[in-house]
Formats: structure tokens, sequence, C-alpha cells
């Protein structure tokens, strides 16, 4: 069942929609942008954790998928915001189509200074990822700006 917001353009409910992944514990305040802005910096996270996280279980990576998660979350606490029920994430729920890949490339910037030429696309947070702003290392993790 996927959940949804009874009153999408209300202002944040006490305490925001913040989230705490469930496998790594790190959180993320619930004031700090919209369920979606989280989502983003959630999938961005996980994919800067590939041994908790493999690259190739996708259902971890989709921000639609990320926004029931913290959805659902939410609804533990404050069940009266939502319409519907939580439960088990549906895989055919239609995702937006991303036009940026997510998926680690060869760096069009020559190598890191670690040595590695692989890097994954770091997207704009502001505008919902439709433009690159720089490439993370997928070794060290040092990003570099486009």
């Amino acid at each position: 069942m996927i959940l949804t917001l009874k009153k999408p353009n209300d202002q944040f409910p006490p305490e925001g929609f913040g989230f705490t992944d469930p496998l790594t514990k790190r959180t993320w305040p619930g004031y700090e942008g919209t369920p979606a802005m989280t989502a983003y910096k959630v999938m961005m996270h996980r994919l800067g954790n590939p041994a908790i996280y493999p690259p190739e279980q996708k259902q971890h990576f989709d921000k639609n998928l990320i926004v029931q998660e913290i959805f659902q979350q939410k609804f533990a606490k404050m069940p009266w915001l939502f319409n519907g029920q939580p439960g088990q994430v549906q895989m055919d729920i239609p995702v937006v189509d991303q036009t940026i890949s997510t998926q680690p490339l060869k760096s069009s910037l020559g190598p890191c200074s670690c040595g590695s030429d692989t890097v994954y696309p770091v997207l704009c947070p502001t505008c919902g990822g439709a433009r690159v702003t720089g490439y993370k290392c997928a070794s060290c993790g040092k990003e570099r700006k486009a």
C-alpha cells in the first residue's frame, strides 16, 4: 500500500519528516527539506555504502521507494497525517524517468588523487537531481566540481 499525505501542501508536521536509515542508523533531521529532498540524501548515502547496500539491489536507490520509507517512519508516530496503511512497499510504483544515471562511470576529469578513475555523479539537491554538480570518487569518496 502506498502512503500519501492527506494535506500535501500544509506546513511541516511537528518534528518534520526526519528519517533514520534502518541498516546504517544514520539520521536526517526533519526540517532540512521535503521528503523528496531527504530521499535524495538517503539515496546518495546508500550509494556510498556498497558493502551495506549492494548496487545491484536497485530498490534501495529508488527515490519514490525511499519517500515511502520516510512516510512509514512518520506514520508510526502520526498516522493521522496519511491516507493508506503502511506495509510492504509495492515494487510496481511508477518511477519518474531519471535522465541522469547514478551508476559509477569513468571520470572525464582524469584520475583522482587516490588513482581511481571511477566516479559517481553528484546531483543537484535543490533541483531534484536534474543536473550534475560534481563527481564523487568511488574509491575514496573525494568530491570534485563538474
